[in-house]
């Protein structure tokens, strides 16, 4: 589960899957490389959406109640930073292409998951995720320096 004491530099990876085993899995897996936390459905996995910062989703594909490429869909629509990744035990290419088309998923991974292939592709994602906000908080900077080096302008220009 999350830890608010470790180090905020590693990615805070949500992986949703309605099988326990599967989450004991991926937790066990992936603790050591980035932040996890597991939910086993929509509801869960919302909760942890509304209260704490995700960088990554990974949602299972077939679950009951909301398909992952559903769930995938809702987080683009709420949360459209949030990187977002499927994995299925099925070769059902129909819902890999919703999941591309409307979900937007940046990864696709079947099962079995591959370790060292999940691990890349979150930090890959959570490279980008950074250099979005650096290259956000630069953009401010600049909008920032702008109007303060037009207000000098202007009151040179009036004195």
């Amino acid at each position: 589960m999350f830890d608010p004491a470790e180090k905020s530099d590693q990615a805070v990876v949500l992986f949703v899957d309605d099988d326990a085993p599967n989450r004991q899995a991926f937790q066990a897996a992936f603790r050591k490389v980035f932040q996890v936390l597991t939910a086993g459905n929509r509801e869960e996995a919302w909760a942890f959406l509304r209260s704490r910062k995700v960088d990554v989703v990974i949602a299972d594909e077939r679950m009951p109640g909301t398909a992952g490429h559903e769930l995938l869909k809702q987080v683009k629509e709420s949360f459209p930073t949030i990187r977002r990744m499927v994995v299925t035990g099925y070769s059902d290419i129909q819902a890999v292409i919703k999941a591309v088309n409307e979900a937007g998923i940046v990864r696709y991974f079947p099962k079995p998951w591959n370790v060292d292939e999940i691990a890349r592709a979150v930090r890959d994602a959570y490279s980008e995720i950074r250099s979005e906000q650096e290259q956000k908080a630069l953009h401010a900077q600049l909008l920032e320096s702008n109007r303060q080096l037009e207000f000098a302008l202007r009151q040179r220009l009036l004195s």
